[in-house]
């Protein structure tokens, strides 16, 4: 069969509505399995897909190319990339979360007399999209544009709490992690035990793990869906915090986040 034969027949499957071109139907097919996985593998697609994994091979390599997708070297599976990532946040940073956020985040920041982030999870890194600053001579600075290690961070670990165990391994394959503080977990193993805290509490925290006087509270921000769509946190200087102000200041977080999550669609 020569190719253009081929996709006559791609195209002409049943349900898929007249005029689509077949290959790019199944690269945007693709694309958004990872709506619901962290990675995927070659298998996996060609199953859920009904392709062979020749044609699943080529797809990814073309999107390899062009920097949507990037295969770990260890797993071989494949993860979003920074192409497609770039794509999103910019799309974020104009419309929906970060645009019915800033007022959420500046009664927070008023509320706590802190300074608040907005922030995306994005492979092992979250990435601050928004920040209002604290008024407060001595205060954490705004983080936009800031990448962290997400295990390092509040906002970092409520995101990664919605991950499975599975996703959660194949994120971090090798089981170790990089420690910024000695205060930061080291293993996957002590990273799941706090995420296993961040669930049970609703919120996560950091103790001057990403920065030596950095405390933090934060918690995921989720749509009318249920689906985690951000995480707000809320940084003070280590000398402004302890269990009183965590306490006060998770009650504040969750109740903005719950408030601006029913507002996104």
């Amino acid at each position: 069969m020569d190719e253009d034969s081929g996709q006559a027949k791609e195209e002409a499957q049943p349900g898929r509505p007249a005029g689509l071109i077949g290959a790019v139907d199944n690269v945007l097919r693709l694309l958004r399995m990872f709506e619901d996985h962290e990675m995927v593998r070659v298998n996996q697609v060609a199953r859920d897909m009904g392709l062979s994994r020749s044609t699943v091979h080529r797809m990814l390599a073309t999107l390899a190319h062009h920097h949507f997708v990037e295969q770990d070297p260890l797993s071989r599976a494949y993860r979003p990339g920074p192409a497609l990532i770039d794509i999103g946040l910019a799309v974020v940073e104009k419309i929906d979360v970060r645009a019915l956020s800033h007022g959420a985040l500046t009664r927070l920041r008023d509320e706590t007399g802190e300074t608040v982030h907005l922030a995306h999870l994005r492979g092992t890194e979250v990435v601050y999209i928004d920040s209002v600053e604290s008024t407060h001579v001595m205060r954490t600075g705004s983080r936009v544009g800031w990448t962290l290690p997400a295990h390092t961070t509040a906002a970092g670990k409520a995101l990664l709490a919605e991950l499975s165990d599975d996703d959660l391994t194949a994120l971090y394959p090798s089981g170790e992690l990089a420690a910024p503080t000695p205060r930061a977990v080291t293993t996957v193993g002590q990273l799941r035990v706090q995420l296993d805290e961040t669930r049970r509490r609703g919120f996560a925290t950091n103790n001057a793990e990403s920065e030596d006087d950095v405390y933090a509270v934060a918690t995921v921000v989720r749509d009318k869906r249920g689906r985690a769509r951000a995480a707000i946190s809320t940084t003070a200087p280590r000398s402004r915090a302890g269990d009183p102000w965590v306490t006060a200041t998770a009650e504040a977080v969750v109740r903005v986040a719950k408030e601006l999550g029913d507002r996104i669609g």
